[in-house]
């Protein structure tokens, strides 16, 4: 009596050779993750009120080489987190919170400038009515042969100025 086991063990055997050659053999993925935590400071002007801004910038970043038979050149994901910069009131002395992650998706090159818009809150009020949006300013240097992100400055101005 002959069983037809076999052959559908040779299907199956083939279909995961097939699948995890495809997991394994493709080239998109992500190659390397660094990131830096970078000073920035400056001042946003507006009514009510100046607000003199500073603290550190967290910036994470991870190298992505897209498929080569599309041609896309490599290209980073920055992650920017502001949680540690705060600002004062120029007038009032009012303390000002900064709460605002972001992502962008650069072309990976040996130098580049990224900015952002960021809120401002007055600290211990909720709401968005008294924010206050920065324009965060960033000179980012990256080593293009391993796709890491060595370090930059930062500098935080009114938008639209």
């Amino acid at each position: 009596m002959e069983t037809h086991r076999p052959l559908l063990a040779r299907g199956a055997w083939c279909l995961l050779v097939a699948i995890l050659g495809g997991l394994l053999g493709a080239s998109t993925s992500a190659l390397a993750k660094s990131s830096v935590a970078i000073p920035i400071s400056g001042t946003v002007d507006g009514s009510p009120e100046g607000v003199s801004v500073s603290g550190l910038a967290h910036i994470h970043s991870s190298l992505v080489k897209i498929d080569r038979k599309f041609h896309h050149a490599p290209r980073v994901i920055l992650a920017f987190d502001l949680h540690n910069v705060s600002g004062t009131g120029l007038s009032t002395g009012a303390r000002y919170v900064g709460r605002s992650r972001d992502e962008v998706i650069r072309p990976l090159v040996a130098s580049d400038v990224v900015e952002i818009t960021f809120p401002l809150q007055p600290k211990g009020t909720s709401g968005s009515t008294a924010a206050r949006a920065g324009l965060a300013s960033f000179a980012l240097t990256f080593d293009v042969n391993t796709g890491a992100l060595t370090g930059g400055t930062a500098t935080v101005s009114t938008p639209g100025s």
